[in-house]
């Protein structure tokens, strides 16, 4: 094979190993990537989709209510794909009025319904930025179900996102020392490329 084939691919390796943890950087997960459901109803013209719409500002009002009848109860969001999650992120209170959710916890599915654990409980505030609210990461997730325990007049909540990555096919992401280990063997491959190219 000639030398500048060699070179070539090569650098096609490294590019793909560059671009593959380049992605596995953690990022916002939310509007485009959660679908929010309930079978809790809703108040006026404040639906569920309304909290995964990437409209965090409150005026105009904006994001989900249950209604006064239904403080407490659940809400399913469903990612796009599988993620691995450490971080959940809460704009709570439609029109920053003391009102909303109060406490809340977390449970984690994969995509066959396969439960992946649960959060303790967290507790909530009104306030107009996002409370964000760390785990352990959990992997190859694509179902979270937040359970509203308490609540202050009724469930309001004006956004909702995860900080994590994509999982890896088939399982974890690589260690950032693995990745070093890849690329040092590409880098001695090329070297050994080279080496072989003057002789």
């Amino acid at each position: 094979m000639p030398s500048s084939t060699r070179h070539l691919r090569l650098v096609a390796a490294a590019c793909a190993l560059f671009a593959w943890a380049s992605a596995a950087q953690a990022a916002p997960v939310g509007h485009g990537h959660i679908t929010a459901s309930t079978a809790l109803g809703q108040f006026s013209v404040f639906s569920i989709g309304q909290m995964v719409d990437g409209i965090t500002a409150d005026s105009p009002f904006n994001g989900y209510a249950s209604g006064p009848a239904t403080p407490v109860g659940r809400i399913t969001l469903t990612l796009d794909a599988d993620y691995d999650l450490d971080s959940f992120s809460l704009w709570n209170d439609i029109n920053i009025s003391n009102e909303g959710v109060r406490s809340f916890t977390l449970s984690f599915e994969d995509a066959s319904g396969g439960s992946l654990g649960s959060t303790g409980v967290f507790s909530a505030v009104s306030q107009f930025a996002a409370q964000v609210y760390g785990f352990a990461s959990v992997a190859n997730v694509r179902r979270v179900h937040m359970d509203v325990l308490t609540s202050n007049l009724q469930i309001e909540i004006r956004e909702v996102a995860f900080n994590g990555t994509l999982s890896a096919p088939g399982g974890s992401v690589p260690e950032p020392a693995s990745l070093l280990l890849a690329a040092a063997a590409l880098g001695a491959a090329a070297g050994a490329t080279r080496v072989s190219a003057r002789r």
